[in-house]
């Protein structure tokens, strides 16, 4: 079933990948770039120097379409893995898969980048990882909804 899914309905792994990552990634932005958080992160008290020159200079469109195009990558391994992901529903499924895009990919992201490069203060990693955990997690449970199994009667 998972390498039907995966090879018969590209249609169906592209689109749960951009829906996924569009709004996974609309929550994320929403989150950061409300004046709590923004205040937070961006204290001279609180945040590293470099972090504070560098972050200003992203360019956000260009990262997000990034962000979008390797939602639809994890689109296609959910399509893979489906069958070994812990869960009997769709909700189940998809918040295991969010958490595992998370600790897979932003754990990693916060440590190395920010963390070690930007000298971000571990708190507020942890703040962002919270953050973060929520954008994969609706990114995870949109995927799985959307490439979960059609059943008769439905």
């Amino acid at each position: 079933m998972a390498g039907y899914l995966a090879t018969k309905q590209p249609f169906k792994i592209i689109l749960s990948g951009l829906v996924g990552g569009l709004v996974g990634n609309a929550v994320l932005g929403a989150l950061f770039s409300s004046p709590p958080i923004k205040s937070v992160l961006y204290d001279p008290v609180l945040q590293s120097q470099i972090f504070r020159d560098v972050t200003p200079q992203r360019n956000i469109p260009v990262s997000v379409v990034g962000l979008v195009v390797l939602s639809v990558i994890h689109s296609w391994f959910f399509a893979i893995l489906r069958p070994a992901i812990p869960g009997t529903t769709a909700l189940r499924k998809g918040l295991f898969w969010g958490f595992a895009i998370w600790a897979i990919y932003w754990l990693f992201q916060e440590w190395f980048i920010y963390h070690t490069l930007l000298r971000e203060p571990v708190t507020l990693c942890a703040l962002e990882l919270s953050i973060l955990l929520v954008g994969s997690l609706v990114e995870g449970v949109i995927i799985s909804f959307i490439l979960r199994p059609h059943e008769p009667g439905r």
